[in-house]
């Protein structure tokens, strides 16, 4: 799984009327090409056969009124990676276009990142050794090895001090599609609480295997 990365961008420009926008600076138009700038990073500096890179914007705030231009902008998303060396590349990729594309429109541009989680790395000894133990739980049909993902975990941390195996336990619907699915973060998410027993035994079954 990624690793996740909260980051703000303050822009400052000049406030004026909204009818005289060459007597001012406008940060939100620094931050329409900052928010492209950041996606080129993405799109075109990025080795993507070698991991995937996501750049999210998912808050922008500015202003007060319809006919004033506004001094700040705030604008905030998240960074998902999975490599370690990209993670770090990308923090400076989007330090150095916020600040020089502000600095090309007479504004500045203040970057702040804050790591939530590491990359998520399953040892792949351990997995090999505890497959089946959920397979025991679920049903050798039941169990799948999925793709990386663009989520991140917290349990990724672990892995820097031990060896680290982390599952998901399937929670859609039963009779949903998993193409169409209401996904994380959605109006209509819902979880299907009535196998968590799966889960139970599965955390069982690993413990006890694993201390054989």
């Amino acid at each position: 799984m990624a690793s996740s990365d909260w980051f703000s961008i303050k822009v400052h420009g000049k406030q004026t009327h909204g009818s005289q926008p060459w007597l001012g600076i406008d940060p939100i138009a620094v931050a329409t090409q900052i928010y492209t700038g950041l996606q080129m990073i993405v799109a075109r500096e990025s080795e993507l056969t070698k991991a995937p890179v996501v750049i999210t914007i998912g808050r922008i705030n500015a202003g007060v009124r319809e006919n004033i231009i506004p001094e700040d902008l705030i604008m905030a998303g998240t960074i998902r990676t999975l490599d370690s060396a990209m993670q770090k590349e990308v923090h400076e990729k989007i330090r150095l276009t916020a600040q020089k594309i502000a600095e090309s429109m007479g504004a500045t541009a203040e970057v702040k990142i804050d790591t939530k989680t590491l990359v998520t790395y399953n040892t792949p000894d351990l997995v090999k050794k505890m497959l089946p133990s959920l397979e025991k739980a679920a049903g050798k049909s039941n169990v799948v090895e999925s793709d990386w993902t663009t989520g991140a975990e917290d349990f990724s941390y672990y892995g820097t001090k031990a060896p680290a195996f982390f599952f998901n336990v399937g929670g859609m619907p039963k009779g949903k599609d998993p193409k169409t699915t209401a996904a994380h973060h959605t109006p209509d998410f819902y979880i299907d609480d009535s196998r968590l027993d799966v889960g139970i035994k599965a955390f069982c079954n690993i413990v006890f295997d694993y201390s054989k």
